[in-house]
């Protein structure tokens, strides 16, 4: 059966991780064996403690890493700093590696994931393929989601029109997709030479030949501040 690592960094996401988490255990598990790993980063809330708690849930299956600056910056949407971000992503990628799993579903920790996603990512069979996630809440545009395409100017620009009911090809995704250990073993990683770490991944990625799709049948919900949903 297949192995498929679950995981991300987290920084004070105490209002979210319990139902971040109970979305991971409720995950149809019949088409693969989950191992789960989280960068820890600066917490100044119970974070920790919630992670723990999990890993006490899934003896073995969990590992935790804690990477802390002596400046921590801003967590928030929008604030971040994204070399620092990539740093903690690579983290991700190296313990991937260090693992002995077929795939890595890095999940944003502010999302909650449908039960048959990672069922629907892995029969999908590509080197990189995300779920939907909606971006646009912040600023009023619920058009806008976690897919770009390459403009002529070589701009990445949103796509807003795309099909429900299968899988389509991507220049750019982040937040939920499913990631093949050859892209990963390739070298390809995150930085922040565009800006955003997931852009300069996916160029990479793109740059060994792999091919970078989202499926449109699975969505999961992105709740950006505490109170929503």
């Amino acid at each position: 059966m297949l192995k498929v690592m679950i995981g991300c960094p987290v920084r004070d996401r105490a209002w979210i991780l319990p139902r971040y988490l109970d979305c991971l255990e409720k995950l149809n598990t019949n088409t693969f064996q989950p191992q789960y790993c989280f960068i820890i980063n600066d917490c100044s809330d119970h974070s920790p403690q919630i992670l723990a708690e999990f890993a006490r849930r899934q003896p073995g299956l969990v590992r935790l890493i804690e990477k802390n600056y002596d400046s921590p910056g801003s967590y928030r949407r929008g604030q971040y700093n994204f070399s620092r971000l990539a740093e903690l992503r690579n983290l991700l990628l190296n313990a991937f590696l260090q693992s002995d799993c077929d795939y890595l579903f890095s999940l944003d920790s502010d999302l909650l994931v449908p039960a048959g996603t990672l069922t629907q990512l892995l029969t999908d069979d590509r080197d990189i393929v995300s779920a939907l996630v909606c971006n646009g809440h912040e600023i009023g545009d619920p058009g806008i989601y976690n897919i770009l395409e390459r403009g002529s100017d070589g701009s990445y620009i949103h796509i807003r029109d795309f099909p429900r009911n299968r899988v389509f090809p991507v220049d750019c995704t982040g937040a939920a997709y499913l990631i093949k250990r050859t892209v990963i073993a390739a070298g390809v990683r995150y930085s922040s030479q565009y800006g955003g770490e997931d852009i300069a991944f996916c160029e990479a990625a793109a740059s060994r030949g792999f091919n970078i799709f989202c499926d449109g049948r699975v969505e999961c919900l992105h709740l950006m501040r505490e109170g929503e949903g």
